[in-house]
């Protein structure tokens, strides 16, 4: 039984790391404003349908294959990217799962998106002017408050996903 449940979890992640990868691949001309919130959608509703370890896995893999296939400009950027996906799974995971905390979900997208645009801005401004001196403004653009917008509008679509889901399964 816990082998049935293992490969069923690894098919899982699985497909939603080629979701994540099409939304990244396919939809390069949208750039950020399309493929943030679709990438970040996929990162919350595998955290809360499949499990957070799955959402990390996801989180992990797709920035790495976004630099392999040139999407991503610079590889300083795949760690703290990486990084940044883990901090919104883990703080949107920790309220979404909480039976305690009344409407978990809705605070876990706003205190993820929070969090990530925290990291990322810091580690932009600070970490990564340590390996790259002169780090391109549009850059550091993307990766500031643009980055809770799209952790927001990603997560409020996987709340819609997830209780979508919910109800079809159920029924």
């Amino acid at each position: 039984m816990n082998f049935k449940l293992n490969v069923k979890k690894l098919v899982q992640t699985s497909l939603m790391i080629a979701l994540s990868l099409v939304f990244q691949i396919g939809f390069t001309s949208f750039a950020q404003p399309v493929v943030g919130p679709l990438v970040n959608m996929v990162l919350m509703i595998t955290a809360a349908l499949i499990s957070p370890i799955s959402a990390v896995i996801v989180g992990v893999i797709t920035p790495l294959v976004a630099f392999l296939v040139g999407l991503m400009p610079m590889f300083p950027l795949v760690p703290i990217i990486m990084i940044g996906n883990g901090i919104l799974v883990a703080a949107f995971s920790y309220c979404y799962h909480q039976p305690w905390m009344k409407y978990g979900e809705y605070y876990g997208v706003i205190v993820a998106a929070l969090f990530k645009f925290l990291f990322l801005t810091t580690a932009v401004r600070y970490l990564l002017p340590l390996v790259i001196p002169k780090v391109p403004a549009p850059l550091v653009v993307a990766l500031g408050f643009a980055q809770f917008i799209t952790a927001t509008i990603g997560g409020i679509i996987a709340l819609i996903v997830i209780k979508s889901i919910k109800s079809i399964v159920k029924n």
